[in-house]
């Protein structure tokens, strides 16, 4: 097969692998270049697809543990599980069992409390979902 159809083959695969963050296919198309680099060497079909079958097997199996590692570490911080024990103060106040609006590290969010909030209160960030903050009262209203 000529060179240029394992180069073809490589970038296909290549670009589908970006587009889906498997870390399969990577090794796939990374083993149809390395057949495109050696194609001159073994001129015969049956011999590049060997290679690229060896190539394949070889890569995914030496590098996959080394993937899988990497894909369960947090590369980055989800703020929404960084916001516990955080402060801040109530903006709007609310009732028991009612939205209160409270602004932690300059952002605003609706939060619940077990206790009524008022303006001005100094409240700590029990938990935090997506959306909604668990907050306990940290002193009473500051004038």
């Amino acid at each position: 097969m000529p060179w240029w159809v394992w180069l073809i083959v490589a970038v296909v695969i290549g670009i589908i692998e970006v587009s889906t963050f498997t870390f399969v296919l990577l090794w796939i198309a990374v083993a149809a270049f390395i057949t495109t680099l050696l194609t001159g060497v073994i001129t015969n079909i049956w011999g590049q697809l060997l290679l690229f079958a060896i190539f394949s097997v070889v890569l995914y199996v030496v590098t996959r543990p080394i993937a899988r590692r990497m894909k369960s570490q947090k590369l980055y911080k989800n703020p929404v599980e960084e916001m516990a024990n955080q402060t801040g103060v109530v903006v709007t106040g609310a009732k028991v069992g009612d939205l209160a609006t409270v602004k932690v590290n300059g952002e605003v969010w609706s939060a619940h409390c077990d206790t009524d909030l008022e303006t001005g209160q100094r409240i700590q960030v029990v938990r935090a979902t997506s959306t909604v903050l668990q907050v306990r009262v940290m002193e009473r209203k500051m004038n």
